[in-house]
């Protein structure tokens, strides 16, 4: 089952602090997430990671996955261009 974060705040009776605080992150990151926003994949794992702490704590059988989470945006990686690719690049 899905759900967004939002709910699965409700459901744990967690504040936005408290996630925070349970995953690690900046009070921005989790913003973020809520509005719909891409997040750094560590810290979408990080966020996920502490969701699923608290669900087990509750007696859970199962697990919260990224895929758990609907709407989670996660930023693509972008690696920067050594000197030596964007020269080739740009002679193509």
């Amino acid at each position: 089952m899905q759900l967004t974060l939002e709910q699965y705040l409700d459901r744990f009776s967690w504040s936005q602090a408290e996630l925070c605080r349970q995953a690690g992150v900046s009070e921005g990151v989790v913003r973020r997430a809520l509005n719909g926003e891409k997040i750094a994949r560590r810290n979408a794992e990080k966020i996920v990671d502490a969701l699923d702490r608290k669900f087990r704590e509750k007696g859970a059988k199962g697990h919260i996955v990224m895929g758990s989470i609907k709407d989670l945006q996660i930023a693509e990686l972008q690696r920067k261009k050594s000197n030596k690719q964007a020269a080739i690049s740009k002679h193509k």
